[in-house]
């Protein structure tokens, strides 16, 4: 199995189920951190995984990627650390969606009190 197969089928078609069954949870503005955390994961990774790869800790077979390289690396490589990190972070977030569903209790739409709820305290609730 090639690469590109392995994230196609592992990786790639998860992240679509996931974008599909929860798209009603998902905004731009909720996945947003999941752009700071493909930074800190690309530049805490690739140089790691380019040494490894350097010094023959592990290789990649050249029948089994596209062949384009970036440093030591295969471009799958690359797109297996991003891709990843967003199956897991679609999971998290849409379990965490949902865990927090669970345990609050239903709110009001708007948080802030509306003008005729507002009213002055008795001096005995204020010495209470």
């Amino acid at each position: 199995m090639t690469y590109a197969r392995f994230l196609g089928l592992f990786v790639v078609l998860p992240i679509v189920f996931l974008l599909w069954r929860y798209r009603r949870t998902f905004t731009a503005r909720s996945l947003a951190p999941m752009g700071l955390l493909l930074v800190v994961v690309y530049a805490a990774t690739s140089p790691w995984d380019n040494l490894a790869v350097k010094w023959g800790l592990w290789g990649f077979d050249e029948s089994r990627i596209w062949g384009i390289k970036l440093g030591y690396l295969p471009l799958e490589e690359y797109l297996f650390f991003g891709l990843q990190t967003l199956l897991v972070g679609l999971w998290a977030r849409a379990r965490l969606t949902r865990a927090l569903a669970r345990t609050e209790p239903s709110r009001p739409a708007t948080s802030l009190p509306t003008p005729s709820s507002e009213r002055a305290l008795s001096p005995s609730e204020v010495s209470s």
